[in-house]
């Protein structure tokens, strides 16, 4: 009998050591969480700034990359185009006005002035210069005399090549808004003549083909406007003087 006791007495004392180690183990589980689990929430905090300072980092990257050069200054609404940003040519001008209409074209009703204010289109914005002017509207003929079908491509790549030969360039182009007519005034735009947009009528169409050309002289500063319309395109040259 005494035996049995014993036996009894031995196995509780077992139950209660393996008791005392699940305490303990549960002890040092909940110890190492207390350690573990802040560590880890810093872990995942700092992870998360990295990634937003990454991101911030990448938007004032792109944010400041400097544009790429263009002949047109930025703030093109103080009107701060850089003339010398244009190279001067080197070629033979011959007289002015210098151009001439395109093969199969014509000019017709040319006006003609030694001191003119005339507005030309500059990234959006209508911009006066001031010299002698040439102006005029251009249409094509058939063989007979007869008017025939404008092609507004044709014309454009005509004039694109005859002002890049002379060493000018073409200025980057934007729709005009209307809000940007109003600004100048169309009363003030109509006197000036040969803007297929005042003439024609400020539409969708005239205010966004609008082509604006420099050559730059030793003496000189050529300003060309080529506006079209549905069928056919006016042409303003403009020769202001070196100041």
């Amino acid at each position: 009998m005494a035996r049995i006791v014993f036996f009894y007495k031995k196995e509780d004392h077992k139950n209660q050591r393996i008791n005392q180690m699940k305490k303990n183990t549960l002890l040092f589980q909940s110890i190492l969480c207390s350690i573990l689990l802040p560590a880890s929430l810093l872990i995942a905090c700092t992870g998360g700034d990295k990634k937003a300072n990454t991101a911030a980092s990448i938007t004032d990257t792109v944010a400041t990359i400097p544009a790429e050069n263009t002949t047109v200054a930025a703030d093109t609404s103080k009107l701060a185009f850089d003339i010398n940003s244009i190279p001067v040519t080197t070629k033979d001008m011959g007289t002015f006005p210098y151009l001439n209409a395109p093969e199969n074209y014509k000019y017709n009703d040319i006006t003609k002035s030694d001191l003119k204010t005339v507005h030309f289109a500059v990234n959006g914005k209508l911009i006066p210069v001031e010299g002698k002017t040439f102006s005029t509207n251009i249409y094509k003929l058939n063989e007979n005399g007869s008017e025939s079908t404008f092609n507004a491509t044709i014309v454009q790549r005509a004039y694109d090549k005859a002002v890049k030969d002379l060493g000018g360039v073409k200025l980057p182009g934007t729709p005009v808004p209307q809000a940007e007519v109003n600004r100048v005034g169309p009363k003030v735009l109509d006197e000036e003549g040969n803007h297929a947009y005042s003439i024609i009528g400020p539409d969708d169409y005239t205010l966004s083909h609008l082509n604006t050309y420099v050559i730059r002289t030793a003496k000189s500063e050529v300003w060309i406007e080529l506006s079209f319309y549905q069928n056919g395109a006016y042409i303003h040259i403009l020769e202001k003087p070196k100041s």
